[in-house]
């Protein structure tokens, strides 16, 4: 399935920071610093709890953490825990009993999304257990799959109760087999008579992959920091607020949640003092979003959600049974179109509130819907609670504010969410709200007053001036130039091309050994690890065929047709089967794929930079103007400072790289300087340069002179100043200003040699 953007770009992140961790020799602590520092002003520090790689996705409620876990695992199992096979054991921790089960109903049913992901990554060979069915778990079951062990956190704390009511730290005589050959391992956990067979043992041997999903709902530094205690190889936690000391790798902010239309935003409050007003003010707000809801063309059945007090007898409580007395006497709603879910009942029991058969519109309940519970058609949240009370409101926000089939309505009044709320005054409703926005990943800004207008335009940029901005880009001809259709071209065979590659096997044949990892950088520098590797079934199964088969699958090139792409990479597999057994080509598949991958990106891009300079050399490859830049975009976060240069009224949060040279860029001495403009990463409206390499080229900056003349400008750190990636930027840059014949001109811009820049620019 299609990805969203954000979701998309949290993947890339960790697919860079892994190839980071790669090209530094298994230093994990100074690949995240490589990244992360050139993002920050202050500076960026390392937590390195676990003594392996540990980082934190922040993702704010309704933002789809499980599938792009479900998408993460691939990424780490394939990219950087490649001497597991696609095999051995994942522990996927979630922070109750609620959320647990609704995990496993996703990950075990293969129709749906989460598990469709995970077995299309690893060929139908996962099974999925609770921590009480892992119990029976054999040793054929993590030879021959990847077991994802989904328990709560609960399951594997230490306190002698939940040792008892969990026993994953018991002798378990179902587990033996695993046992036969660890009786000296220091990780395992022992006792007077030896190893302990128990379930936590047997994940110690694995050295499992850990994924924390929301992380969010266990806050304290002790509910994490016992999971190290597992051995584990990777440990990344999903989460709408991560705790003090996270490694913070992607921050996604609600702004690109809703620009998906996944979430409905702004959340519209008021508030009473009398609760009854409270719930008559909910009731018609519900009552007429349905009546606008049948004129869209889905069908949806808003819902409100009416949060209850708990039965005190020191106090006049109003309970369950008070609210739906009111909604049934007062309002004259039927006996089915009401549903509690509170402790010791569930009339939610079974129900398809999706269903068009489905009668409810009010739920009743006082905290039960705070965790893994989930409907979209929640549109209401009525809470009649004292909001100064323990009774934790902002703990069901985050069930009202999912968009409906992640589809933004023509009525804007489909895409918000509404609190109405008991309070004595406004902002002590409005603190207690934003409070439970900011435990969902939220902000103030997600929030308005029911009497103010929409301010959903918070993050709206418009261009200050009138000028309709052309951007000279590299053209075939007529149209944009394009990687695949103009540089490679109908002509390109890549079976054609040369197939040999130089392929050292990084695991022995045995199928187990020692990686020294500033040797191989698969582990943290300076580690030995002895690898629990199997000969499993794929292994003995696989021959030539259906090695071809699962390297085509796994290496994408959506540029090539397939059967050229296949022709190519069997080529490639009968020569290395001229030099090793099958048997080893198959244990060192991933480290060949990338081989393969390589030497496919080498051959098309260095065709591609040749058809390239042919085409500048012949005239077919020019630079044409494109409309760039339109009247409004909308932003993920907005800096504060006001730069007076800038062509929209609000720019995006900059890093301390880009705040350098922006500083310097509006100076008001650069007289010649109209106006500068930041450019959007993968947006075809900003200054893209397609050149020699598959992805576009975007400089950070774009500006242009008084006297028309455009210019692109990339900033760059002293770390990067002369690395691959860098030669590439500025040959391209240097040909889009050839090409441009004095009308376009391209700086690649560094501390060292930033007053040079600013004097050549303020010359033009």
């Amino acid at each position: 399935m299609e990805l969203k953007q954000y979701q998309q770009k949290t993947i890339e992140k960790l697919k860079e920071y892994l190839a980071r961790i790669k090209t530094l020799k298994g230093d994990y602590e100074t690949a995240f610093l490589s990244i992360m520092n050139r993002e920050s002003e202050q500076g960026v520090k390392y937590n390195d709890s676990f003594n392996v790689p540990f980082v934190c996705v922040k993702i704010p409620t309704g933002g789809g953490k499980t599938l792009v876990a479900s998408y993460s695992i691939t990424e780490i199992i394939s990219n950087y825990l490649q001497e597991k096979l696609d095999k051995g054991i994942i522990v996927w921790f979630v922070p109750s009993d609620e959320i647990k089960s609704q995990t496993l109903r996703k990950l075990k049913d293969k129709k749906d999304m989460h598990r469709t992901v995970l077995d299309n990554a690893f060929e139908n060979n996962i099974k999925i257990f609770s921590n009480e069915e892992a119990l029976l778990i054999r040793k054929h079951d993590v030879e021959d799959n990847l077991c994802i062990i989904v328990a709560s956190l609960d399951a594997f704390r230490k306190d002698s109760k939940l040792r008892n009511k969990y026993k994953v730290y018991q002798e378990n005589g179902e587990l033996l087999q695993f046992f036969e050959e660890a009786t000296n391992d220091s990780k395992l956990e022992k006792d007077e008579t030896g190893v302990i067979t128990s379930l936590a043992n047997v994940i110690r041997l694995y050295n499992p992959l850990i994924v924390i999903d929301e992380g969010h709902r266990t806050k304290t530094k002790i509910s994490i920091d016992f999971l190290k205690d597992l051995n584990p190889s990777f440990v990344i936690e999903y989460t709408a607020t991560p705790r003090e000391g996270s490694n913070i790798l992607v921050d996604i902010r609600s702004q690109e949640l809703k620009r998906e239309q996944m979430v409905k935003i702004p959340l519209v409050l008021e508030s009473k003092r009398d609760w009854r007003e409270v719930v008559d003010d909910g009731f018609v707000q519900r009552q007429t979003l349905e009546e606008i809801a049948k004129h869209g063309a889905e069908s949806i059945r808003p819902i409100a959600l009416y949060q209850a007090e708990a039965d005190r007898k020191e106090t006049e409580s109003i309970t369950f049974e008070k609210i739906k007395e009111y909604l049934r006497k007062e309002k004259k709603v039927t006996e089915e179109e009401i549903a509690i879910k509170i402790s010791g009942k569930n009339e939610l029991e079974g129900v398809d509130l999706f269903s068009k058969k489905c009668k409810i519109r009010h739920i009743i309940t006082i905290n039960a819907l705070a965790e893994g519970w989930d409907c979209s058609f929640a549109y209401v949240l009525v809470s009649v609670a004292n909001l100064g009370s323990k009774i934790a409101v902002e703990q069901i926000i985050g069930r009202i504010i999912r968009m409906p089939f992640a589809q933004k309505r023509k009525d804007e009044n489909l895409n918000k969410s509404y609190v109405f709320a008991s309070a004595k005054n406004f902002q002590d409703a409005a603190d207690q709200i934003i409070k439970g926005l900011e435990d969902n990943g939220y902000s103030k800004n997600d929030l308005v007053n029911i009497t103010q207008k929409d301010e959903s335009d918070y993050f709206k940029a418009k261009k200050r001036f009138k000028d309709e901005l052309k951007i000279p880009v590299f053209a075939f001809e007529e149209e944009k130039l394009s990687f695949g259709e103009h540089l490679l071209g109908e002509d390109f065979e890549l079976a054609k091309q040369d197939h040999k590659i130089q392929f050292a096997l990084p695991l022995s044949e045995d199928g187990k050994g020692e990686i020294d990892i500033t040797e191989e950088g698969n582990w943290k520098k300076g580690m030995v690890k002895q690898l629990r590797l199997s000969y499993g079934r794929k292994e003995q199964n696989t021959d030539e065929k259906i090695l071809t088969l699962w390297l085509d699958d796994k290496i994408r090139a959506k540029e090539l047709e397939r059967k050229d792409k296949l022709i190519f990479i069997n080529k490639i597999v009968k020569d290395q089967l001229k030099e090793h057994t099958m048997r080893a080509l198959s244990l060192n598949r991933h480290p060949l794929r990338e081989a393969i991958n390589d030497k496919i990106t080498e051959i098309i891009e260095s065709y591609a930079q040749k058809q390239f300079e042919k085409f500048v050399e012949n005239g077919k490859i020019t630079l044409k103007e494109f409309n760039a830049f339109p009247k409004e975009i909308e932003l993920v976060t907005e800096v504060n400072q006001d730069y007076k240069k800038s062509y929209y009224d609000k720019i995006e949060k900059l890093n301390k790289e880009e705040k350098n040279l922006l500083d310097k860029l509006d100076l008001d001495e650069l007289t010649n300087i109209r106006f500068w403009v930041r450019c959007r990463e993968k947006q075809d409206d900003s200054l893209a340069l397609q050149g020699w390499k598959r992805n576009k080229y975007y400089p950070d900056f774009a500006a242009v002179t008084t006297n028309g003349t455009i210019i692109g400008i990339e900033w760059k750190g002293e770390d990067r100043l002369t690395n691959e990636d860098t030669q590439y930027k500025e040959a391209l840059g240097k040909q889009w200003e050839k090409l441009g014949k004095g009308k376009t001109k391209f700086y690649l811009a560094s501390k060292q040699n930033i007053e040079e820049v600013l004097k050549k620019i303020k010359e033009l």
